[in-house]
């Protein structure tokens, strides 16, 4: 019996033993319809092949060891213990970093134009070490394929700025706003949880036979700040009739996270606005003022953020660009990862990642 879809064609050379038909044999068509779905699907090769009634195992050596050009593909490709495919650079480029497994880390240079498909990934490079990884994209690239780049972005990590930076000379580097905002979000969040600690050594110490102080929503002030997290982190058009009710009254009795929260508002609005950079930073150079006279020794980390990357900030405010691609990818990889329960083989799971996305 053939699995063919009732098509008679050649019959291929290799013998499969099924789960319930030994000895069948698959027909070439076939063995080229899964080869493409493996090579078109984010699933492991035994769940594809176990959909289509064939033994997955059997067919996971099979693809690996015959019909794949693996081993072709390491001594050609893979050769220097890094990819890199230069037809996949273009104009809007991305840096980002994914963990792979066992704490190893990888840096992926990705294209914006591949839209998370076929000729999104550039280049896999371990590791994230900036002068190794500038050596290698150096190169394994001319300065015309170089210049081609007009614009990277990545988050505030030192490391991807500086490679963007020395390889991609002609090209706006780009911080994603999304992690400039997380980190005025932490420092805002650091203020909350200092007032809840202070709240819980005065709660230590105070006698247990007098009832804690409870508001107008029925909550003690302890159990407000803890379920206040993620209010401070919404728009108030998002918030639900409870979280206005415990955001009032938080406002009400610490006006220094009301302060926080305002700001918080307005560095979303700027982002939000589409303005030049030139404006943008007016309306910056306003906000790290209000910043700075709150006097809160949370706000270090955003004034230094502000002081180091305020170029690289403003220049998302060009075309509005985000490192939401990368981080799309870098989803999409770990995914990947557990539909295949880990990497046990690393070369071939990047092999995987290659013929999925590049």
């Amino acid at each position: 019996m053939h699995r063919a879809f009732g098509l008679t064609h050649e019959i291929f050379s290799y013998n499969l033993e099924l789960p319930n038909e030994e000895g069948t044999r698959l027909s070439a068509e076939f063995v080229a319809f899964l080869n493409m779905k493996v090579e078109t699907t984010a699933l492991s090769i035994k769940h594809i092949a176990q959909m289509h009634c064939v033994n997955g195992k059997y067919f996971a050596d099979l693809y690996r060891n015959k019909l794949s050009g693996y081993a072709e593909w390491c001594k050609n490709e893979l050769c220097c213990g890094f990819y890199f495919n230069g037809a996949n650079i273009g104009p809007y480029m991305s840096l980002d970093e994914t963990c792979l497994s066992n704490g190893e880390v990888w840096t992926f240079l990705t294209n914006k134009d591949g839209h998370g498909g076929r000729g999104t990934l550039a280049a896999a490079i371990p590791g994230t070490k900036s002068d190794e990884i500038i050596s290698i994209l150096v190169g394994a690239m001319g300065k015309s394929l170089r210049r081609r780049v007009r614009e990277v972005t990545c988050d505030l990590s030192p490391s991807m700025m500086l490679i963007a930076a020395e390889v991609f000379y002609n090209a706006h580097v780009v911080n994603d706003r999304f992690h400039v905002q997380q980190v005025y979000n932490e420092a805002v969040d650091e203020i909350r949880v200092d007032i809840r600690r202070k709240l819980i050594a005065e709660d230590n110490s105070r006698d247990k036979s007098e009832p804690p102080v409870t508001y107008s929503n029925g909550e003690t002030m302890r159990q407000i700040l803890a379920r206040s997290k993620h209010t401070l982190m919404m728009a108030q058009n998002k918030w639900t009739d409870t979280q206005r009710h415990r955001a009032n009254i938080l406002f009400k009795y610490y006006p220094i996270l009301k302060a926080a929260y305002s700001l918080a508002m307005e560095l979303r609005k700027i982002f939000n606005a589409k303005i030049s950079p030139t404006k943008a930073m007016g309306r910056m150079n306003k906000w790290y003022e209000k910043v700075m006279a709150l006097g809160n020794n949370n706000f270090r980390s955003v004034i230094k953020t502000f002081r180091n990357h305020a170029p690289t900030i403003l220049n998302y405010f060009r075309r509005r660009a985000t490192n939401a691609s990368a981080e799309a990818f870098n989803s999409k990889v770990k995914i990947f990862r557990s539909q295949m329960r880990g990497v046990r083989d690393r070369d071939f799971f990047i092999f995987r990642l290659v013929k999925l996305y590049a």
